[in-house]
């Protein structure tokens, strides 16, 4: 089972080389390794690093989740913090967040 690190500080990739990665998983040559997540197509669907959330979370840079989370609040609006910590474990799943 994957687990975020709550106390690491995490980076957003570049974007050219979030552009690359959008573009593998539209293609589908990258998909989520968990079955739930292929059957429901995650990445093109809700998790896809274009959607809103995930592209406003990329957009605030740097910073633990705990931080990052604050901040999000603080410029986009409430998100609860199960469903912020389900959309960084999937942008680190996809190699967006470092």
């Amino acid at each position: 089972m994957f687990r975020q690190d709550f106390s690491k500080t995490y980076y957003m990739i570049s974007p050219c080389d979030r552009i690359e990665i959008i573009k593998k998983i539209t293609s589908e040559e990258m998909m989520s390794e968990t079955i739930t997540g292929n059957k429901e197509r995650w990445w093109i669907d809700k998790h896809n690093p274009n959607n809103e959330i995930p592209k406003n979370i990329y957009l605030l840079g740097k910073g633990t989740i705990q931080q990052l989370h604050i901040e999000y609040i603080e410029i986009y609006r409430n998100i609860e913090w199960s469903d912020f910590i389900n959309y960084t474990r999937e942008l680190i799943k996809q190699k967006i967040m470092i």
